[in-house]
């Protein structure tokens, strides 16, 4: 018996005259062989959560909230009072904003400043068109210096710029795979249809074996754009 679940089931509906044996039969023939499963089977596995419905905690706003390294963490862009004062409990002290026109930010650089927290404003281009190393490059190693952490960075949604610098983050200083790096972004919801293929394009580009050609030398000296006045003394060097 493929479901002696469901065997068990009808024989007691038989029992209690709900069905006639023939419509009992019938019944279990069409889930055993029409391939219906149901929370009877227990080789039914439950559907992963959307991402994108769950919050990190409740009265907030934000999702796709995750800490991916220690002290670096990533999601959409806070928008109420109780998103920020959230970052703050972590310990928030720079929020990383990735936008495409970075000027258009000053909105949410009040917030953070009202919240105790520093804006880094940042390029990272989504579009058909890959986005610049170099703006991703500085991304990465703002993430990795640990100067600026607790950190959090986020594109509007902390679906596509933000999985994408996940994605990177994961191979070059994560130890993962190509193909963990790329089921943990499509988890939290990574599109890639034409309009973004510029994001992935990039992955598959940096993403070649061996991976260690594409990790960025985060040195200060290798560190060409301008990086914000920290509020403490920085290190001789940042840490890679």
């Amino acid at each position: 018996m493929r479901f002696p679940v469901l065997h068990g089931l009808v024989n007691s509906l038989r029992a209690m005259r709900i069905l006639p044996l023939p419509l009992a039969l019938l019944v279990l023939a069409l889930l055993s062989f029409g391939g219906c499963r149901s929370a009877l089977d227990p080789g039914l596995k439950a559907k992963p959560p959307d991402m994108g419905r769950v919050h990190p905690a409740p009265g907030t706003s934000m999702v796709r909230f995750e800490e991916l390294d220690e002290g670096v963490y990533r999601g959409s862009k806070p928008h109420s009072d109780a998103d920020y004062e959230f970052l703050r409990s972590k310990g928030v002290k720079y929020i990383v904003n990735l936008k495409l026109f970075p000027w258009l930010y000053h909105m949410e650089e009040g917030r953070a400043k009202d919240h105790g927290m520093t804006l880094i404003p940042a390029t990272i281009n989504a579009s058909p068109l890959a986005p610049s190393q170099t703006h991703v490059n500085y991304i990465l190693c703002l993430l990795r210096d640990k100067r600026y952490r607790p950190i959090y960075f986020h594109c509007d949604l902390g679906r596509d710029r933000a999985m994408l610098i996940t994605g990177l983050y994961d191979m070059y200083f994560r130890g993962m795979s190509k193909e963990e790096a790329w089921k943990h972004m499509k988890r939290y919801g990574f599109k890639d249809d034409w309009t973004l293929h510029g994001l992935k394009h990039y992955f598959e580009a940096h993403s070649k074996s061996p991976v260690d050609q594409y990790v960025p030398d985060c040195s200060r000296g290798r560190q060409e754009q301008r990086r914000p006045a920290a509020e403490e003394a920085k290190p001789a060097r940042a840490l890679r």
